[in-house]
């Protein structure tokens, strides 16, 4: 296993509302050699405490033995664990300044155990332009909540980003000083911060590395603050502004082609100028929405090019992707309007429906993206597993990261 003296392995704990295992876990951590930063994210105005459940003595108790072993960073208010780890990475990157240091994230409730945490830091320090990923390999043991939101998030993941990560949700995660400054950069206080770092780094093509670490839930994860609902809203962000793009375009097209064939009737050649037109007059608004707003600050290009030029560039990628969609439409919409004789209104959308997948994809891929299409770079060490593979407990298994 790798060691190197030299680098100062850090590991960073956000801790809302924790129990006693937040000590076990700093102390275990110190004794392995790391540096332990804890950030109290508001546990003494929390959740606990305001419904008396718990007071704000028994939290202060544990923060003030965890600083045997950390150092602590404290402050009123929940303002969530991406917040917790931005304001740990920032007090690295001003007081480690001098060093070269590896740093990991550690949950403060005993789930993730330090010796992988030392195995993710080995990787890092050897591997420093990688983000590697502590990938849990779901079971039938393991909550069928995290079982069901591992699947939903690794696949929309995908669609999203073009990269295939089996544990998307993993709290675990390891980087050296190299990519600190992106990982400050990343937008999103709370839960959607871990998915915004994958996504980031996904179109900064950063190269991830997913290492087999333990599956532990303690009480199938009821200790948990994820929100399933507010927080994979914001998770599922980029998706979402892209369907409610997507819809709105479409109105625009359906009703610019169904008034089209109300006025001027239902045969072959009509339905088909009205699909044209309708088409056209919806893709000019979806452009400027997608560009402006879905897909705002996805593409990597400098320069004279963030101006004028990579308007241009974005504008002739469009405009080829209309082009053929709106002939695999048209197409479409003429066979079965032709040998089903259905209610072409009808037809309309389920043709549509059938496009938006392939657009979203072409969108995020090629129209709005500026990164080059070369194969990732993998390092001699790394063993490439498929999707349907189990992850083997090796120390440096790499879950496919398939592009």
């Amino acid at each position: 296993m790798y060691r190197d003296s030299k680098t100062v392995r850090i590991a960073v704990i956000p801790a809302y509302e924790p129990d006693n295992k937040l000590i076990e876990v700093a102390s275990e951590a110190a004794a392995a050699g790391f540096q332990v930063v804890i950030v109290d994210d508001g546990s003494e105005n929390g959740k606990a405490v305001k419904s008396g459940k718990s007071s704000r003595e028994v939290f202060h108790r544990i923060f003030e033995e965890a600083k045997f072993f950390a150092h602590v960073i404290r402050y009123s208010g929940n303002r969530g664990k991406g917040y917790a780890m931005k304001t740990a990475f920032s007090y690295i990157k001003e007081n480690y300044a001098e060093e070269d240091y590896t740093v990991v994230v550690i949950d403060s409730d005993g789930q993730h155990k330090v010796s992988d945490a030392i195995r993710l830091t080995d990787y890092a320090i050897a591997h420093r332009d990688t983000l590697v990923l502590g990938s849990r390999r779901q079971s039938a043991k393991s909550p069928l909540r995290s079982r069901i939101g591992n699947g939903i998030t690794r696949n929309v993941f995908r669609a999203v980003s073009g990269v295939y990560i089996y544990d998307t949700q993993t709290g675990m995660r390891a980087f050296s000083a190299d990519l600190m400054e992106r990982a400050l950069m990343v937008s999103g206080d709370r839960y959607e911060y871990e998915m915004n770092m994958l996504m980031d780094f996904s179109r900064a093509r950063i190269s991830m590395a997913e290492i087999p670490i333990e599956t532990i839930y303690i009480d199938d994860n009821a200790g948990s603050h994820f929100n399933p609902l507010k927080d994979s809203l914001k998770i599922y962000g980029e998706i979402l502004k892209f369907s409610a793009s997507s819809f709105a375009s479409f109105l625009i097209d359906y009703l610019v082609f169904v008034c089209i064939v109300a006025l001027f009737g239902t045969n072959t050649t009509i339905v088909l100028f009205a699909n044209v037109f309708a088409r056209f007059i919806s893709a000019v608004s979806n452009y400027s929405i997608n560009r402006n707003f879905v897909f705002a600050g996805t593409g990597e290009l400098s320069g004279k090019e963030k101006s004028g030029e990579k308007g241009i560039i974005y504008a002739k990628r469009y405009a080829l992707l209309a082009a053929g969609i709106l002939t695999m439409n048209s197409a479409l919409l003429y066979l079965l309007t032709t040998f089903t004789g259905a209610d072409p209104a009808i037809l309309k959308i389920v043709v549509e429906c059938l496009m938006f997948f392939v657009s979203f994809t072409i969108q995020r891929q090629f129209v709005f993206s500026d990164r080059k299409k070369e194969k990732p770079v993998v390092p001699a060490d790394v063993e490439i597993m498929t999707e349907d593979e189990n992850i083997r407990q090796n120390d440096y298994t790499v879950v496919g990261i398939q592009r």
